[in-house]
């Protein structure tokens, strides 16, 4: 009679079912997408993965609401287009005042007024991935004067409070969003140098590179990236970088998705019944 011994096959079959298969995916940004509220401040853009699975909704934000001239106004919905080198953002400020002129229209395409930029107020953009997803790397494409970064991940529950209350940029890191990035192995940032990696002012999308963000590992299904915001986090002590604002396109991200598997019990039980009827097949 032959006989084996059905711990260890139990014990591989546990360990499967508790760990879930991942799935790299990227979106390119060179189209218009699928837009809603089209022409108008608050759209969003949604795409399809390009490689990979999963939809990604994009919407703008700026801190232009309550004042025409404070930095620490609230954040407010801005306006996603699509341009020659990527998605930018264009805020609702173009008041004289505050020196915003180059915005304060979606139809204003003067650049660099419709990159995602930090001249007098703070643009970001929000992506949805849906449902859990660890941002794995972020393209600039067409930059101007300097492509620095601030990238953060919705950790908090529900849906981010900025989109439906009165929030600035310097709450966030005590409202639900976390920084992703490790600052010499020890305490967390949010800032990202020259992410840009073409020349500057390119359209050649073929110089873009990615670059990658989040090497804390961390999993959310709402990220925010704007370009380098200080009201968020202040640089680490020591930490440079150039001189000037920071005028960004985001031509692509890549994220990777955590797949459900079935649950163990359904393994786990599967298995045993085709276990026990190899079994009798021995035995017999």
């Amino acid at each position: 009679m032959n006989t084996f011994t059905m711990a260890p096959c139990l014990g591989a079959l546990l360990l499967l079912a508790a760990t879930g298969a991942q799935a790299g995916s990227s979106w390119s940004f060179t189209t218009t997408g699928t837009q809603t509220n089209a022409g108008n401040f608050g759209n969003t853009r949604s795409y399809d993965a390009n490689s990979g699975g999963g939809n990604v909704t994009i919407s703008a934000w700026s801190n232009t609401k309550n004042s025409t001239t404070s930095t620490s106004a609230y954040i407010e919905s801005a306006y996603l287009g699509i341009y020659t080198g990527g998605l930018g953002v264009t805020n609702r400020d173009g008041a004289t005042s505050a020196g915003d002129t180059y915005e304060g229209t979606i139809t204003n395409s003067t650049a660099p007024g419709h990159t995602m930029d930090n001249e007098l107020r703070y643009d970001s953009m929000l992506f949805d991935f849906g449902s859990s997803a660890k941002l794995n790397s972020v393209t600039v494409g067409w930059w101007y004067t300097d492509s620095d970064l601030t990238v953060l991940a919705y950790t908090g529950t529900g849906t981010p409070t900025f989109t439906s209350a009165n929030q600035s940029y310097s709450s966030l890191l005590s409202s639900g969003w976390s920084v992703v990035k490790a600052n010499a192995g020890t305490t967390g940032t949010a800032n990202y140098s020259n992410v840009g990696q073409g020349a500057a002012q390119s359209t050649n999308s073929s110089t873009y590179a990615p670059v990658a963000v989040n090497d804390l590992n961390i999993s959310a299904r709402y990220w925010l990236v704007g370009a380098l915001n200080t009201l968020v986090q202040a640089l680490p002590s020591g930490a440079t970088v150039n001189a000037g604002n920071d005028y960004v396109k985001i031509a692509a991200v890549s994220a990777t998705y955590a797949t459900p598997e079935p649950s163990g019990a359904v393994l786990v039980g599967g298995a045993l019944a085709g276990m026990y009827m190899l079994r009798r097949r021995q035995n017999g």
